[in-house]
């Protein structure tokens, strides 16, 4: 077991210590500081993430989101280009479970999908965070390989930073420093139960 193996474990068993009322109420709790910090506006395009295993509760994050009239959307992992497909997600979309027994959308409407591009902000789950906005992923790399993009500024806007990219996670994944690969895709704000981290220009 690699050293990155190990943080991992240890960080996924200190979230799934969290009781389900501790989960649901950091989930409130974030959301607060969601508010607070202005960074995602109304009417806008937002990928975000069924909890699962201990990461942040996003019931109230997805409610609040479609109660700012945001347009909501769910990855579906396309287990053969190892990236990530978006669907629009509302109260009466089905889902059904992936090979890992993650929920997804069950969609066969191509209207209802959306390209990474076009997305406006994107909440991601992760294992860990440090304070330079670097994330710990589960190791599958789907999100890096989905946002690849946003390591290559293009030349006529190079300060484009389309979609935001923000961590959704527990105060406590917070580590002291992680050293990011080439292929690591940094995080553009990081909100929990207590705070809202946002990290400058790249």
């Amino acid at each position: 077991m690699t050293r990155l193996d190990r943080l991992r474990q240890t960080l996924r068993q200190q979230r799934r210590e969290l009781s389900l009322a501790e989960q649901k109420e950091h989930g409130l709790q974030a959301v607060v500081e969601l508010q607070a910090s202005k960074l995602v506006p109304p009417r806008t395009r937002v990928a975000a993430f069924l909890a699962q295993d201990g990461e942040l509760d996003t019931q109230a994050l997805i409610s609040h989101l479609w109660a700012q009239a945001c347009q909501v959307f769910l990855p579906i992992i396309d287990f053969e280009t190892k990236r990530l497909i978006f669907s629009l997600y509302q109260p009466e979309t089905g889902l059904i479970k992936n090979r890992y027994g993650i929920e997804e959308p069950q969609t066969t409407r191509a209207t209802d999908l959306i390209a990474p591009t076009q997305l406006d902000f994107v909440f991601m789950p992760l294992v860990g965070f440090d304070a330079k906005g670097r994330r710990l992923g589960m190791g599958g790399g789907f999100y890096d390989k989905t946002f690849e993009f946003k390591l290559k500024k293009p030349k006529l806007h190079p300060t484009k930073t389309s979609p935001s990219l923000i961590g959704w996670a527990h105060a406590c994944q917070q580590v002291n420093a992680l050293s990011p690969q080439a292929w690591d895709v940094p995080l553009d704000a990081i909100i929990t139960e207590q705070a809202c981290l946002r990290f400058v220009e790249r």
